[in-house]
């Protein structure tokens, strides 16, 4: 949320897309997460499995702060299985694009 506060509005220029993450936790999902990279500066909130987002990004917790963080490719996981996705998948394309600015805002951020 930090790396949003500092550069949303041009995450949302260069983004332009809704997201939902669920991170699964002991092979169960622990908590959902919106981030709206497409409207007004663009926020980051909890949110539920109804949630509607353009691209659904399931991943479990340590691999979302590797993903996050720069450490893990985003194609490379998906490719592997590390990361599942439904929806558009020419936004999850972009996944590597947001690491990038995130790491840019809040390169100390703690995930």
């Amino acid at each position: 949320q930090n790396g949003l506060k500092a550069q949303g509005p041009e995450l949302v220029k260069k983004i332009k897309a809704v997201f939902r993450f669920d991170i699964v936790k002991k092979g169960k999902v622990a908590k959902y997460w919106l981030v709206d990279l497409k409207n007004g500066a663009g926020k980051v909130e909890g949110c539920q499995k109804t949630t509607k987002a353009e691209c659904c990004i399931k991943v479990s917790d340590a691999n979302f702060i590797k993903l996050m963080r720069g450490k893990l490719n985003p194609m490379m996981a998906y490719s592997t299985g590390a990361v599942k996705i439904k929806g558009n998948m020419m936004l999850a394309m972009k996944l590597q694009k947001l690491t990038k600015l995130v790491m840019k805002a809040a390169p100390q951020a703690k995930l």
